[in-house]
């Protein structure tokens, strides 16, 4: 007879516990299905909201930039025109002072005009807000530039120290090139109405993206998130053998096709619950089932023990057994008892395999018969049944344990019914001792 008996649970598993493998698991299990759908949906409804605010704002400061452009434009025009039609760029510099303060009076964004003449020595500077550029003869670089020049042009400087549109416009005689215009105009004003729609924007992007996300939780918390938090309900309602629990939907006209893959899913469960309790009851008439956890009872693994050891023997396999005890128990209320008991079956039986059955052979105890499995195996099971005790014993406000141990015959062993069982009860009388 070979056996494993029980160690304490380990509460470093360091093949188990990394930070990334807490990280997922923390995730997919202890974050709900309504923020893994609302967080998401979120995120894509801020984006979203984002992309169309930034692709708003910028053609909106494209256009107020082209706005304040072309006004740098038109006021260079103005003045070439009016050069053009008065004919002073070299005689009449005081109407040409005059006209500029006018201009300087209109707009108040202007800082600076300059009237470049041709002259016989080069583009000298005829007129200027500034009076120290008067008479100022032009680079050879600059007047590389002025003679090159088609037409009007426009660019973002600095002037005076701060940034400003450049208007070059040119003043012609003919086809002859005479002069040049120059108006800066200060971007104070637009970077002024940049402000305040970068501050409109973005209060509307934070509004809209509460509207739509929102709207996006309300929808998938009515249309998913809700009838699947029921039907999780009621699933671990149907796991506990409460089979009374229904999971309702809105009332539907009949004759109404049903296409709503969760509406199915509730019909089928709604269904499935009904025909489990169903075959359950014939069951209970059929094999003697547990009443508390619907567990095979101690009769009915007496039977399956005997038949697993005889296949042992001829086939020479070996036969494993693990034993769960729930400890804790006496002294708590039955309706507590029940409900430790039918939990610990449940954890029982949802870790084992298929081919392994489950039954309750004391008040407080559970038997796995491990069929074609050695007691390394089984204690193995039983490892890993110990790792996750505490899914069960962290449910109860009292204290409860799960006693895990493993035992086995192997392939070359004789062994009796009454051998076995008898392995049981010096298990009993060591833990008693």
């Amino acid at each position: 007879m070979s056996t494993n008996i029980e160690s304490k649970t380990r509460k470093d598993d360091r093949s188990d516990t990394g930070r990334p493998a807490r990280m997922r698991s923390a995730i997919r299990y202890g974050t709900s299905l309504q923020w893994k759908l609302i967080v998401p949906v979120l995120l894509i409804a801020c984006a979203v909201v984002g992309a169309l605010s930034w692709f708003a704002f910028v053609s909106l400061h494209a256009s107020i930039g082209s706005i304040y452009e072309q006004r740098a434009r038109s006021v260079a025009s103005l003045i070439s025109k009016s050069i053009q039609e008065k004919d002073y760029v070299l005689y009449y510099s005081n109407e040409l002072s005059a006209d500029i303060d006018q201009l300087l009076a209109r707009y108040e964004s202007i800082i600076e005009i300059t009237v470049i003449g041709a002259t016989a020595r080069g583009f000298l500077t005829v007129a200027s807000t500034d009076p120290t550029k008067v008479g100022e003869l032009a680079s050879d670089t600059v007047r590389a530039r002025y003679e090159q020049m088609q037409g009007n042009e426009a660019t973002v400087e600095r002037a005076r120290g701060t940034r400003a549109w450049r208007a070059y416009q040119p003043i012609l005689s003919g086809a002859d090139l005479v002069g040049v215009v120059i108006v800066d105009m200060s971007t104070d004003e637009m970077a002024a109405y940049d402000r305040r729609l970068s501050w409109q924007f973005a209060l509307g992007s934070v509004v809209g993206f509460l509207l739509l996300g929102g709207s996006l939780f309300f929808v998938l918390r009515a249309i998913v998130t809700r009838p699947i938090g029921r039907l999780a309900q009621a699933t671990a309602a149907v796991a506990m053998r409460d089979y009374e629990v229904e999971v309702k939907l809105p009332p539907r006209t009949p004759g109404t096709p049903v296409r709503d893959e969760v509406a199915q899913l509730v019909d089928r469960f709604n269904l499935m619950t009904k025909v489990i309790h169903s075959h359950e009851q014939e069951l209970k008439k059929l094999v003697v089932l547990d009443d508390v956890t619907g567990l095979y009872n101690a009769d009915h693994f007496r039977e399956q023990l005997e038949i697993e050891l005889s296949k042992g023997r001829r086939y020479k396999h070996p036969t494993s057994v693990l034993v769960l005890e729930v400890e804790g128990l006496p002294g708590q209320a039955p309706e507590d008892q029940t409900r430790a008991l039918v939990r610990a079956s449940t954890f029982f039986v949802s870790g084992l395999r298929r081919v392994d059955t489950v039954f309750r052979i004391d008040s407080y105890r559970l038997a796995a018969i491990l069929p074609e499995t050695p007691t390394d195996g089984a204690a193995v099971a039983a490892e890993r049944l110990r790792r996750f005790a505490s899914d069960v014993t962290s449910l109860f406000s009292f204290p409860v344990t799960l006693r895990i141990r493993s035992g086995g015959w192997g392939e070359t062993e004789e062994v009796s019914l009454d051998q076995a069982l008898r392995w049981f009860a010096e298990a009993d009388e060591d833990r008693a001792g």
